[in-house]
């Protein structure tokens, strides 16, 4: 089925506590905060910072801190920021020399509509809406 990767899982889990805490934070905070892989964060994070969707501040107070309003930022953004870029539901989509039944496939145009309509999806929900929906859960 389909799944997203761990890479884009901490990449929006660090993106809503930047966008939550309004304020430089460091990889050891964000970690923390979500018992998470700081190496590996940190991997992510620098994806986010060459996609200039965060900034990164060095020194003792260093850290992230986002670049892009939660309310323009999509999840299609966060994306393609760390799988740069998303490969697709299928391989046929990379084109003829990438599928064996490329050829004799009946299900390659059905397959893109729905793959576009999963973009849509993606593009529908923003950085805020992730916060929004965190905000309300959290609430007594």
């Amino acid at each position: 089925m389909l799944r997203l990767s761990r890479r884009v899982e901490y990449a929006l889990l660090a993106l809503q506590y930047l966008a939550r805490h309004r304020s430089i934070a460091s990889v050891r905070e964000i970690a923390q905060a979500y018992q998470l892989s700081s190496e590996f964060l940190a991997k992510v994070l620098q994806q986010l910072v060459r996609a200039q969707i965060v900034s990164a501040h060095h020194g003792v107070h260093g850290g992230y801190i986002l670049l892009q309003h939660p309310q323009i930022l999509t999840v299609a953004d966060i994306v393609d920021a760390v799988e740069n870029p998303w490969a697709g539901l299928v391989d046929c989509r990379l084109g003829e020399d990438q599928c064996s039944l490329f050829p004799r496939c009946t299900i390659r145009h059905p397959l893109a509509v729905l793959e576009h309509r999963l973009r849509g999806i993606l593009n529908s929900m923003t950085l805020a809406e992730l916060v929004e929906y965190t905000e309300a859960e959290q609430t007594p």
